[in-house]
């Protein structure tokens, strides 16, 4: 007996980048068209306008739009959906403010636009950098995009630090505002801020978007390391400190908020809905797994700068299964093209390209070959669902972390 079935679409053979992408969309039900109905709702949308505080307050808003309010983005990007605020408090340090697009004050629970996000669950980035959106353009790019100038609903996260930059412990606050972006920055513009600013002392100035991208990054770069001393496993990539790819700074400056709101909010709805916020784990690797891999790639992670950021050679090189695949040379390979370039950099006085060629582990054939195989033994953990969880562990949506007593990280979705 043979199943009876028809042909409904034809899939030519290719050989670009589109072709496959082609064929994962189909695979994998990616919605690719757009909703006619739900564009034609998301155009009759117009944005709220408030007219005096006494307006703003009466809708539970928060006026922030006299602060100086940034955000940085790529060249060109006009979904802009967060934004920042940093201010100084009598104690010396800082609350940072982070602001997210508030697209719940136009999308109604069950309506058009509801059902059409909730089909699509995000926003999908294809290879081909085709993005297809969960929201309709004009709610995206337009009516809740933070742009320059324009007043738009946020909901705002505040954290504080002390008076060496270090985001402290204290209750964060969650609210709704009404902020508007006085400063719609490029990395590029945010990285050569940062990259001309160095290491001197800057005195703290309001007012001024030189001085909160300045102080914006070395708190970012707290928040990263304590994350990062904390961590067992990442599977980011790249986490190498030495990484010197376009406006490296400037990301990571945008990615550490990021982590950090989306642990705080993640804290706050669980303690409000204990019971029914959906989140998600992913299990640890296995030991035995992980054991193996510091025997075969010993010779790598012992001079390995990467690793040692995770403060992993202690808890990993000791005591390693033997493994008869262990590659233990005697000497670290370095490509002749590394060489070249890093002739190239110390000619040129380049101490940055310099150092990053010495230290960046993608420079090094055996270190690369470490880390593709440390993310692998990750990326290849089932997730697991839950509705309650303890939340005294940190969660990390876009670095999926564990802690060094290997109990489970959450995300909510």
């Amino acid at each position: 007996m043979y199943p009876l079935g028809y042909v409904v679409q034809v899939v030519k053979a290719g050989e670009q980048l589109v072709d496959s992408q082609r064929v994962i969309n189909l695979l994998y039900q990616i919605p690719t068209r757009p909703n006619r109905e739900c564009i034609t709702a998301a155009d009759s949308l117009i944005n709220f306008a408030y007219d005096d505080a006494g307006e703003v307050a009466a809708d539970g808003l928060e006026d922030i739009r006299h602060q100086l309010t940034i955000s940085i983005d790529p060249s060109g990007c006009q979904d802009v959906d967060d934004a920042l605020t940093l201010s100084r408090l009598p104690t010396g340090g800082f609350l940072v403010g982070v602001h997210i697009a508030d697209v719940g004050r136009f999308v109604t629970r069950g309506d058009v636009i509801d059902s059409n996000a909730g089909r699509r669950m995000m926003s999908f980035y294809a290879a081909t950098r085709k993005v297809y959106h969960m929201l309709p353009a004009r709610l995206s790019e337009d009516v809740c995009s933070l742009m320059q100038g324009k007043d738009r609903c946020a909901l705002s996260v505040y954290l504080q630090t002390d008076d060496k930059l270090n985001v402290t412990d204290t209750e964060s606050t969650v609210c709704r505002s009404l902020i508007q972006n006085k400063r719609q920055m490029t990395y590029e513009e945010a990285q050569l801020i940062i990259d001309e600013s160095g290491n001197r002392r800057l005195p703290w100035t309001e007012d001024s978007v030189e001085t909160m991208v300045v102080y914006l990054h070395r708190i970012a770069q707290r928040l990263r390391f304590q994350r990062l001393q904390v961590a067992r496993f990442c599977l980011s990539e790249p986490d190498d400190p030495f990484c010197n790819v376009e406006c490296h700074d400037a990301h990571q400056l945008i990615e550490e908020f990021m982590i950090r709101t989306n642990c705080t909010v993640a804290g706050f709805l669980v303690a409000h809905f204990p019971e029914s916020v959906p989140v998600r784990r992913q299990k640890s690797p296995d030991e035995d797994e992980v054991n193996r891999w510091g025997s075969r790639h010993e010779a790598a992670i012992q001079v390995s700068l990467y690793f040692k950021q995770f403060d992993m050679l202690s808890s990993i090189l000791p005591g390693n299964v033997p493994d008869d695949n262990s590659d233990r040379p005697k000497k670290i390979s370095v490509l002749q093209s590394t060489i070249d370039h890093l002739r190239a950099a110390v000619e040129s006085r380049n101490l940055k390209e310099a150092v990053s060629l010495i230290a960046g582990e993608s420079q090094h054939p055996l270190h690369r070959l470490a880390m593709n195989s440390w993310f692998q033994i990750q990326v290849s953990r089932p997730f697991c669902f839950e509705t309650c969880i303890n939340f005294s562990f940190i969660n990390y949506r876009l670095h999926h972390v564990w802690k060094k007593d290997k109990m489970p990280l959450y995300s909510c979705l």
